[in-house]
């Protein structure tokens, strides 16, 4: 035991020495701070609503959208409804809503995708920092905490 000792330790320590020097491009997809070329780049459909930590049932996905412009536009669907408001990202993330010119239409539905919508809305409201991941494929709306997190996928026009 004590000859095989030295050979595990020193298979121990190149393990974690090579677990330390593994580059950040194969350690699996990156995250960096959304700019308004990243967020504003194209159209995005939902794939991932989650508030106060817990996963929102959303149904059809495809029906909560998020687009916006370099002149601090935003629109999108909202389930059954759309809405639009002004926004600004900077160059580092963060995101600053103009809760004033916030709005959407009021078209009803089923009690269940009202519910969803009224999630979302209120979700998107409370996100202040845009991340984009996966080379630009992904997007990611959250607040500071993390409690409120939406992610989206670039949708195809």
């Amino acid at each position: 035991m004590n000859k095989l000792l030295p050979v595990w330790l020193l298979a121990v320590a190149v393990t974690i020495a090579g677990c330390m020097s593994m580059s950040e491009s194969s350690s699996g997809p990156t995250q960096k701070p959304g700019t308004v070329g990243d967020v504003c780049g194209g159209k995005w459909e939902l794939s991932l609503l989650r508030i106060n930590g817990q996963a929102i049932a959303i149904d059809q996905p495809s029906e909560f959208t998020f687009l916006c412009n370099s002149g601090g536009e935003a629109m999108g669907k909202s389930g059954i409804n759309t809405y639009r408001g002004s926004m600004h990202v900077t160059d580092n993330g963060q995101i600053l809503w103009d809760t004033g010119s916030f709005a959407s239409t009021k078209m009803a539905g089923p009690p269940q995708l009202m519910d969803q919508e009224s999630q979302y809305l209120g979700a998107l409201s409370r996100t202040r920092q845009a991340f984009v991941k996966s080379s630009g494929g992904r997007l990611i709306l959250r607040d500071p905490s993390g409690d409120v997190y939406i992610e989206y996928v670039k949708a195809d026009y």
